[in-house]
């Protein structure tokens, strides 16, 4: 394998960057603003109850020199990486998968080993980014470094409903606001990237405006008093732009209310409305089924957390049993059906 990473152009054996998802499949980029909000377990967790519910998963870590979903699945030193296919080791990443105990979940795991692996160059990402987006799978779940690097945006604006994992703690609200703001101006930038005039008022609004208010109203109406055609665009961008929120570390119900708060606080200054779809509650069992390199899900299925997460999938994120076993919030058949699974792990 080689030890630095270098740009590349496109070929024409790349398949072609998507214009949009026409497949059928679910793109679900997972992020946070901090680390320690628990994007990992969530993703995990997340991918291990979909593929019970049914439907084919492949989880990709793309939290890129910082990887560590493996460890989840008690792989501590995989044998094919995300490393080999950005080396040109492997054609794409069907070489790169990895199994886990339930037939339906897959796993590219990301990799450490690289020099220069955080850093992708840009043609490098966006063929990253085409083959994401061909992977065979009902849901593919990309599971994100923290921080607001370019790599992570983009990736995280893959899909226009991803989900932003936060604690109720305050510095964490506020670095997820940092994170949904930097999206929305890193929306609009590739946006307009042609546009010279356009490009130039978001700069200047990002680095004069932007910072004594930070509300992204006055900057649709600079966009449209620029080039009316392109306001339009921009109004556009940000009504279809639904993140959703995800409270993680619950201690009490009452911290519920925080999510409220930061969502009308995202609504008013950045013009977006982010679906707030659930939380999960602080559990010691998470950090057990962690020491033991165990989704909770399959190492305590009855546990607290493990319920909201079943919750989470089931009511928050309305996700369907394939299988027609049982519908809604039915925690409990769910619970038993994750019991099941375990005796195969």
């Amino acid at each position: 394998m080689s030890s630095e990473l270098v740009g590349e152009v496109q070929s024409a054996s790349d398949p072609p960057a998507p214009a949009g998802d026409t497949s059928g499949r679910s793109i679900w980029p997972i992020a946070g603003g901090k680390g320690g909000t628990g994007k990992s377990t969530l993703a995990a967790n997340l991918g291990v109850g979909l593929a019970l519910l049914g439907y084919r998963v492949i989880l990709v870590d793309c939290d890129l020199g910082g990887a560590d979903l493996h460890l989840f699945f008690d792989q501590l030193a995989p044998a094919r990486t995300l490393g080999h296919f950005l080396h040109k080791d492997a054609g794409s990443l069907n070489e790169v998968l990895l199994p886990t105990p339930h037939k339906n979940l897959k796993l590219v795991c990301g990799g450490n080993e690289a020099i220069g692996l955080a850093n992708l160059p840009f043609w490098v990402k966006e063929k990253l980014i085409r083959h994401i987006c061909k992977l065979e799978a009902d849901f593919v779940l990309i599971d994100l470094g923290s921080g607001t690097s370019f790599n992570t945006l983009d990736f995280f604006t893959l899909a226009e409903a991803g989900l932003i994992v936060c604690t109720p703690d305050p510095p964490a609200r506020v670095d997820a606001y940092g994170f949904i703001k930097n999206t929305v101006y890193r929306k609009l930038r590739r946006c307009f990237a042609q546009n010279d005039s356009v490009k130039a008022g978001i700069n200047n609004f990002a680095r004069d405006s932007g910072r004594r208010n930070g509300r992204i109203s006055e900057l649709l109406e600079i966009i449209g008093q620029i080039d009316s055609q392109s306001g339009e665009m921009a109004r556009a961008i940000m009504a279809t732009y639904r993140p959703r929120l995800v409270l993680n570390q619950l201690r009490h119900k009452r911290q519920t209310g925080e999510a409220y708060r930061f969502i009308g606080l995202v609504r008013e200054y950045l013009s977006i409305e982010v679906e707030y779809v659930g939380h999960i509650r602080s559990d010691i069992r998470i950090l057990e089924a962690c020491e033991r390199r165990r989704p909770l899900v399959i190492d305590n299925p009855e546990s607290q957390a493990a319920i909201d997460l079943y919750r989470l999938l089931m009511k928050g994120l309305g996700i369907d049993d394939r299988k027609q076993r049982f519908a809604g919030e039915d925690s409990s058949k769910m619970a038993k059906a994750a019991q099941d699974e375990a005796r195969n792990w």
